[in-house]
């Protein structure tokens, strides 16, 4: 099991997660992006070191507990990925993270691999964390989504967040379906969706319309993102290196049982960012609340 890293104190972005789309879905799931992304969102060579045990980030801690999981069990690594200058912790989902272009990827501050517990069923985004639970952490089209959460309510773009501005609404009109049934939850995972659909139209030969013949139907949506990303660096353009990140949460204690806290000696490990590395202000968002398979 384990986490990833990065944030700060902030602002506070409230989610109201409550209103449908009335947009009918243009495809029942969004499967049929993994094979491109997967062969031209190839893996970047990176390295991991497992912590001393008895250690973890504070963030990945309160998700576990969250969970109603035992942070007894956590074993937290950092993973030292080619393209970023400071290393990040997280688990066995290191290809497919890598896979996430930099850009984009350097807007998430942990990623928190967990067993699939009753009271959640999906993956979800916390302040720039991302819970990626084990029945659905293979597919590559939800980091990108859940990395899509970040983008917007971060502040990645020009338009922040793009999800509440009125840019957005405006073209989001202009169109007569969402990508599937998941992106009529609300608006804030039908920009998700519609990440995946533009990191795809961005980076296979092509582009969406190679895949689906229908894309002129939601074309303002992701050409939007498209537009955003651009103007803010090529975000899910794949190549170039990491330039800012959010602030490692604080390194605490596991706690738990006399024969775990025994086993964590030695001090904490050094999860400072390096100089070169900007610092992202941090915003406390939470999409759990409106999560289910497959989000």
């Amino acid at each position: 099991m384990r986490a990833t890293f990065i944030g700060l104190a902030g602002s506070l972005v409230t989610l109201a997660l409550t209103q449908r789309l009335d947009k009918p879905p243009l495809e029942t799931g969004l499967d049929y992006l993994q094979k491109g992304l997967l062969e031209y969102l190839g893996p970047v060579k990176s390295s991991y070191k497992k912590w001393t045990p008895g250690w973890i980030p504070s963030d990945c801690k309160t998700m576990t507990v969250n969970a109603n999981l035992s942070v007894a069990h956590v074993e937290t690594f950092s993973v030292q990925y080619e393209d970023v200058d400071s290393p990040d912790p997280l688990e066995n989902l290191i290809d497919l993270f890598g896979r996430v272009p930099v850009r984009a990827r350097q807007w998430v501050r942990h990623i928190v691999n967990l067993p699939d517990p009753t009271n959640f069923t999906s993956a979800y985004n916390w302040a720039g964390n991302i819970a990626m639970f084990e029945s659905i952490n293979r597919d590559l089209t939800l980091f990108i989504h859940e990395t899509g959460h970040s983008l917007d309510l971060l502040g990645a773009y020009p338009d922040n967040p793009l999800s509440t501005s009125k840019h957005w609404h405006a073209e989001y009109a202009k169109d007569s379906h969402v990508p599937d049934p998941y992106s009529q939850s609300n608006i804030y995972e039908d920009l998700a969706q519609n990440t995946v659909v533009a990191a795809y139209d961005l980076n296979v030969p092509g582009g969406f319309g190679v895949v689906e013949p229908k894309w002129r139907d939601m074309l303002h949506q992701f050409d939007t993102i498209e537009v955003e990303q651009r103007k803010a660096g090529d975000l899910l353009v794949r190549g170039g290196v990491c330039t800012k990140r959010l602030n490692n949460s604080e390194v605490v204690r596991v706690g738990g049982s006399s024969r775990v806290m025994a086993r964590g000696s030695g001090g904490p490990p050094n999860v400072a960012l390096s100089d070169a590395v900007g610092v992202i202000e941090r915003v406390e968002f939470d999409t759990s609340k409106d999560c289910r398979l497959g989000s």
